[in-house]
């Protein structure tokens, strides 16, 4: 078990995440207490969002979920790692990281969103990928896709031509949608009314989005097909939008509030989709979280399918980084980004680790218009932005498929996707598909 601590990627609580056994957790509880001087639990049932639990420090339990949060001060923390070793009833234990927002750093940036971290940047420009001018033609001396196709965005952006959206006769209803990220502009003239439930897991911070990057996340999942300004935006414009405010107004939270999120819209009636464009980098050779594995699989059990972005520390041609974590998790669905011109996103993460850690798919996250806060729009780039998109079309086969199970909704994703001749590493089996 790693002593926590900051280095220059990766920030950590100073908690630990234990995974406990999910047929015997109360042994693994009272281990604790006894072996690592753990004090006793407040447990956070089903559907409730804990946030008093989680702003009141100490160790804290998600019980749908088997996991426990746990407070150790420096002295217990080789006792804590012995406890988890020796005891059958404790599966493992990993450091609590701080996840973010992904926004890269750019000459562009013009705002506090950039106090985020690592993929997507706000631009108004017309240049959306270094390779085509804003006239749509092809810059000079840079190697070029087969076919640029030249988007007309007066009716609909180009990311919902590109993966079929505006062409479906499916709109999302009766299928939830919960977007777990910094929250939303609940007075958006194009979302009021389409909240079905929300949740705050930030001590001190309402659901109400002082950032803006979950607001640009659910309008691309949900938003409707007739904004009040502008082209279509939205994929699933008639999915119940469920909110999970995880992350703070800069951006940032904890392990521990993206579970207990995670927690909450497990138990929301009717959501079917769990999109989450979050996460931290990881190293080449590491492997996947078994914390986020665990809700994963509980989520598919339930009926339920994650998605997240793979992340943008890549700096393509020169440098290429893994997918993230969660991302990186066998049971969720890692979503890569193509720009306009259908080659990969020069920050979008690669697969480049075993067990896990492979890019699915990838969607539209170059460009990307969207809701904002303060009843505006934006233009972001990311594969933050990518994963509404395959959020938004999952809803659409759940309204399709009524019946089906995750794993078959997952099959039917990956089965519609387009091979855009990318190589899989870069973008899984292709740009995902409307049905």
């Amino acid at each position: 078990m790693a002593d926590a601590g900051v280095d220059s990627e990766v920030e950590y609580t100073g908690r630990y995440l234990v995974l406990l056994d999910q047929d015997d957790p109360k042994a693994g509880l009272d281990a604790l207490t006894s072996g690592a001087g753990v004090a006793s639990a407040q447990h956070i049932p089903s559907g409730a969002s804990g946030t008093r639990a989680l702003e009141g420090g100490g160790t804290v339990v998600l019980d749908d979920l088997g996991i426990a949060i746990v407070e150790t001060a420096p002295d217990q923390r080789s006792a804590l790692a012995a406890t988890v070793a020796s005891t059958p009833s404790l599966i493992s234990a990993e450091p609590e990281r701080v996840l973010r927002v992904y926004a890269e750093r750019t000459a562009t940036r013009t705002d506090e969103y950039f106090d985020g971290y690592c993929d997507g940047y706000a631009h108004g420009v017309a240049d959306l990928t270094g390779r085509v001018r804003g006239d749509g033609q092809p810059r000079a001396g840079v190697p070029q896709a087969a076919a640029i196709p030249r988007w007309d965005e007066s009716q609909a952006t180009w990311g919902l031509q590109a993966v079929l959206a505006t062409e479906s006769t499916f709109t999302g209803a009766g299928t939830g949608v919960a977007i777990l990220d910094t929250g939303i502009d609940v007075s958006h003239p194009d979302l009021a009314g389409r909240v079905v439930q929300s949740a705050s897991f930030v001590p001190g911070e309402t659901v109400d989005d002082g950032h803006g990057h979950g607001t640009h996340c659910a309008g691309t999942a949900c938003g409707p097909k007739r904004p009040a300004a502008g082209p279509r935006y939205g994929v699933a414009c008639e999915a119940g939008i469920f909110v999970g405010k995880v992350l703070n107004n800069r951006g940032r939270g904890p392990d521990g509030q993206i579970l207990a999120g995670i927690n909450w819209a497990m138990a929301q009636r009717s959501v079917r989709v769990i999109s989450m464009s979050l996460g931290v980098p990881v190293a080449f050779g590491d492997g996947y979280s078994r914390i986020y594995e665990r809700a994963a699989r509980r989520a598919m059990q339930r009926g339920i399918v994650m998605v997240a972005a793979a992340g943008n520390e890549s700096r393509r041609p020169s440098r290429i980084e893994p997918v993230g974590q969660p991302a990186n998790c066998p049971s969720i669905l890692a979503v890569g980004a193509v720009g306009p011109d259908f080659s990969i996103a020069p920050f979008s993460c690669a697969g480049l680790n075993p067990n896990g850690g492979g890019v699915d798919m990838v969607g539209p996250g170059v460009g990307v218009l969207s809701t904002w806060r303060g009843g505006g729009y934006r233009l972001l780039d990311g594969t933050s932005m990518a994963t509404p998109h395959v959020a938004g079309i999952t809803a659409l086969l759940w309204e399709q498929n009524p019946g089906a199970t995750a794993a078959q909704i997952v099959a039917l994703l990956r089965a519609g996707t387009r091979n855009l001749g990318l190589p899989v590493p870069d973008a899984g089996l292709g740009l995902v598909q409307a049905p």
